[in-house]
């Protein structure tokens, strides 16, 4: 069972180039009062008749969530734009670039005139497919960031507008993916363009072998094939044991300096009544530093190398050792993700999961507080070992 593989994006350093525009005439969206122009109507129903092989180029998306003092904003908005690539190839677009160039649009330019801005910036910096799409995500920053608007452009390669797009939370896809972070903030813009361009939900395929898609595994901080066949013959090996197999847990992770021992001792009776394994709490704590950071898989592997240097050095007397790691917000309690890590006596991996609410477990369990963390956890373990 390996992690969704458009998570595994961590930030690339590309150069950015950033060429001044004018402001031309502004398109219109199909669901604008206003019809939309006969010549951009055009365009449009060409593209769709395209489908799937629609060449786009994908630039970074821009972010108005930060505040002016915030560093990192442009790498993220790279960082996005790679992951809403791997997330079209996922739904079946085969013929999608990136780009190193960067769109800004003006601080004086309304988005109504931001596809006329757009198609001057890709008359300027000629793109090598027939298409481009530029994407803005606006809102308020927090632990839980709020989500005013996230729009879409897309324009041709002679810099004319085909769509315009603009999300809402009073709109129907808006409501329905309910986008609370960056990751479901780009679920919502490949949904929006898999929709403009009329491709069925049966197009999509999650082992798409784009650029995009290369891409991530290339750069991913996640272990290369080989560990992740050898993490399933372990699983395998452990499931196999089930449910005598014993396993420490070690006190759960709540932050760099805090550990929950109340709540392993809470995971190992589910565990126990689970008859998922034995489950014996241990005293041992990983105190270990992990460096924030937007890319959640890069946090998860990091923790996952710590805590198999911490049971090699220190081999548990149980065959498995557990540690997992409640992210709860500071500020309002909200639980953000739930990771957990499991190492055979030896520190090899056996697994590696994590879960946020864009996961279908996540949503299932729904957690908001430690308990309901545990009990992700051990919805999670029992997909691994039944």
């Amino acid at each position: 069972m390996k992690s969704e593989s458009f998570v595994r994006m961590p930030l690339v350093a590309l150069m950015m180039a950033v060429v001044s525009c004018a402001v031309l005439p502004s398109c219109r969206t199909a669901e604008a009062n206003n019809p939309v122009p006969p010549d951009q109507q055009a365009r449009l129903e060409a593209m769709r008749a395209m489908g799937t092989k629609a060449p786009i180029t994908v630039f970074p998306v821009a972010l108005s969530i930060a505040n002016e003092n915030d560093k990192g904003v442009e790498d993220i908005g790279k960082e996005m734009g790679k992951v809403l690539g791997v997330l079209l190839e996922q739904a079946g677009m085969e013929s999608l670039e990136p780009t190193d160039s960067v769109f800004v649009l003006p601080s004086d330019v309304d988005f109504d005139e931001a596809a006329g801005a757009f198609g001057e910036f890709v008359r300027a910096n000629p793109i090598e497919t027939d298409y481009a799409l530029y994407a803005e995500v606006v809102g308020r920053k927090g632990d839980a960031p709020q989500f005013d608007e996230i729009r879409s452009v897309v324009v041709d390669k002679a810099g004319n507008c085909l769509w315009v797009d603009r999300q809402t939370p009073r709109d129907a896809d808006f409501k329905r993916i309910k986008p609370s972070c960056l990751m479901t903030a780009c679920v919502l813009l490949s949904e929006r363009v898999r929709k403009q361009l009329g491709i069925p939900k049966s197009a999509g395929n999650e082992s798409a072998d784009g650029k995009f898609t290369r891409m991530a595994a290339q750069d991913s901080p996640a272990p290369d094939e080989a560990e992740w066949n050898a993490m399933e013959k372990r699983q395998a090996i452990m499931k196999k044991a089930t449910p005598s197999v014993k396993v420490a847990i070690f006190p759960v992770r709540l932050s760099d300096e805090k550990v929950g021992k109340d709540d392993s001792a809470h995971l190992a009776q589910l565990l126990n009544k689970k008859k998922l394994c034995a489950a014996e709490v241990v005293d041992s704590s990983l105190r270990v530093k992990i460096e924030p950071s937007h890319n959640e898989q890069k946090m998860l592997w990091d923790l996952a190398r710590a805590f198999q240097d911490h049971v090699r050095q220190n081999p548990p007397e149980a065959d498995y050792a557990l540690l997992a790691d409640y992210m709860i917000s500071p500020r309002d309690g909200r639980v953000m993700a739930v990771h957990f890590v499991v190492c055979d006596r030896d520190g090899e991996w056996v697994i590696v999961d994590f879960q946020n609410d864009h996961h279908v477990d996540f949503q299932s369990v729904d957690p908001k507080t430690h308990e309901d963390c545990g009990r992700l956890v051990a919805k999670r373990l029992r997909g691994y070992l039944r």
